[in-house]
């Protein structure tokens, strides 16, 4: 049913754009959302990714998005658009499945992780400047996607754009398998400010069970320097304390299948596919009441733990699965379920952006 359909669009659409901006030599959970995506489409259509450089320093961004205002693609039959400000361009049939906003000017902006924060005055009108070009590009689109019930929200609310939600499914999601309960927790994210990894660190000097606490992601090394190295000169922390460099797949699936639990504490995260990377290994997850993404997935005393986020609550959720393993575990196998009942496919997802309903010209 679902090729028949494909093979109805191919007919009207052949050639894709795939267009998204990238932070270089920065490979996380945008890298992977745009690779899987153009992996999919290109077994239906002619695809073509277009990654253009894009910083998101507040001096450049009035530049780069008059630049990518200039770029006017006349190739292909549809065109999607994805991480900001990759919809600015000029294509006659672009939708956009909209990852996140330019964060610091938007949902950050009254809190300790705006970039701006000391400095916010001086770039107010710069921030009004972004909303309008935001309300103006999106609504050009003629579909708006959100990745996650928390941006549709977002969008709702700063640009009163009615999103669909689209969640992206997970790449390789057979390959996550359990294979047992040892005595270390998973926190495997890249190492920033928002990610909150000090907030976990921290928690093990409250904690009073004998487990460890493993880490493993790319660091931003100003956010290490500043809030994990002071850390990392306590005992009781370092004791039980592991951090790694970014870990290849291989690894990283082999400690997700080992862990006791998987913590996952940012805040107001966009998505978050360590959720799903936790799930599909029947693994719970520690996640924060103000975590965002993590929350659409995550039900506290059925598939994981939404705790406050001090460290005093998170080592207190740590202790309390190291105990009760066999919570946890049953815990694990409600996440399972839970990402198995959410049937989040590819399928849809190309059906609904090649439908002719709007991307048919």
């Amino acid at each position: 049913m679902f090729l028949k359909k494909v093979l109805t669009v191919f007919k009207k659409v052949r050639k894709i754009l795939l267009v998204s901006t990238k932070d270089p030599f920065i490979y996380g959970g945008d890298s992977v959302f745009i690779n899987s995506l153009e992996n999919e489409l290109s077994k239906y259509f002619e695809v073509e990714k277009i990654f253009i450089p894009f910083s998101i320093n507040p001096d450049l961004l009035e530049e780069q998005i008059e630049g990518l205002r200039k770029l006017k693609f006349d190739y292909g039959d549809l065109a999607i658009t994805s991480r900001p400000f990759s919809y600015a361009i000029k294509h006659h049939n672009k939708i956009v499945w909209f990852m996140h906003h330019i964060r610091y000017l938007y949902e950050l902006w009254d809190t300790e992780f705006n970039i701006l924060r000391r400095n916010k005055e001086k770039y107010l009108k710069l921030r009004e400047k972004i909303i309008q070009y935001d309300n103006i590009f999106l609504k050009e689109c003629k579909k708006v996607f959100a990745i996650s019930n928390n941006v549709k929200n977002r969008l709702e609310k700063f640009n009163g754009i009615n999103a669909e939600v689209l969640y992206p499914p997970l790449p390789n999601k057979e390959k996550y398998f359990s294979q047992s309960q040892e005595n270390f927790f998973f926190l495997p994210s890249r190492l920033a400010t928002n990610k909150r990894q000090d907030l976990v660190i921290s928690a093990l000097k409250h904690t009073k069970e004998n487990y460890k606490l493993v880490i493993a992601g790319q660091k931003d090394e100003k956010y290490f320097r500043k809030k994990i190295e002071p850390l990392l000169k306590e005992k009781q922390i370092v004791e039980k304390l592991e951090i790694l460099d970014f870990v290849e797949e291989e690894k990283k699936i082999e400690l997700y299948s080992k862990c006791l639990a998987i913590l996952f504490t940012p805040f107001d995260e966009d998505y978050g596919y360590i959720t799903l990377e936790a799930f599909y290994s029947s693994k719970p997850v520690i996640t924060c009441k103000d975590s965002g993404g993590p929350l659409e997935f995550v039900e506290h005393n059925f598939n994981g733990l939404v705790v406050d986020p001090t460290p005093q609550s998170i080592a207190e959720a740590m202790d309390y699965l190291f105990k009760h393993k066999k919570e946890a575990e049953k815990m694990g196998q409600n996440a399972k379920k839970t990402i198995e009942q959410k049937n989040i496919g590819w399928e849809k997802i190309i059906e609904k952006m090649t439908s002719n309903k709007f991307s048919i010209l």
